[in-house]
Formats: C-alpha cells, structure tokens, sequence
C-alpha cells in the first residue's frame, strides 16, 4: 500500500492575523459546572482576528504596531490602508513575506 503523502496532495488555505499587545488569558466559566475553557480575551484578540479575516489564503498579516516589532527580523510588504470593525482610523496592515 502506498504512503499517505504519496497518492494526496493537500495543501491547507489558512489565513494569519498576528497583533501584539496587551490581553487577559485564562479558564473561564464555572469549576462547580465542570465548564471551564482557556481562552483569551481583548482588543489586541479582537484586533487579530480582524487582520486574520482581511488576509487571503496563503497569507500573514500583521499590523503597524506589529510591524515596527519585527520589521528588523523578518520581511514584510505593506499591503495598504484597512478599516477594521469598530476602529475610527484606517489601520495599516502588512504581509509577512519570511
């Protein structure tokens, strides 16, 4: 029988927003329900799955507070302006290249 790998090709479309900043993180819900799930919470959290949501398959996409982070380390290209959901000002955005 032939390797997995060798007769299907996959490649997943996933899309990355990545913000940085300040979040709350940790079990929320009720220990006395047996319900409690990690999770973080914020606007920097709000924020990433906004960049995440304006990226293509394929693509990273970072903020300017992101950026002005790693741009010594990693290759980044500036995409443009974006209106992101309840932000007054345009945010610009960049893809992570490597």
């Amino acid at each position: 029988m032939p390797a997995l790998s060798a007769t299907v090709e996959f490649t997943p479309n996933v899309s990355i927003g990545i913000n940085s900043g300040e979040m709350i993180s940790g079990n929320i819900g009720s220990a006395s329900l047996k319900r409690l799930d990690y999770t973080v919470i914020g606007d920097v959290v709000n924020v990433a799955q906004r960049l995440q949501s304006t990226a293509k398959p394929g693509q990273i996409i970072i903020n300017e507070n992101s950026y002005n982070k790693i741009k010594e380390s990693f290759n980044c290209e500036k995409v443009g302006e974006v209106m992101l959901k309840h932000k007054a000002q345009p945010q610009t955005i960049y893809e992570v290249k490597g």
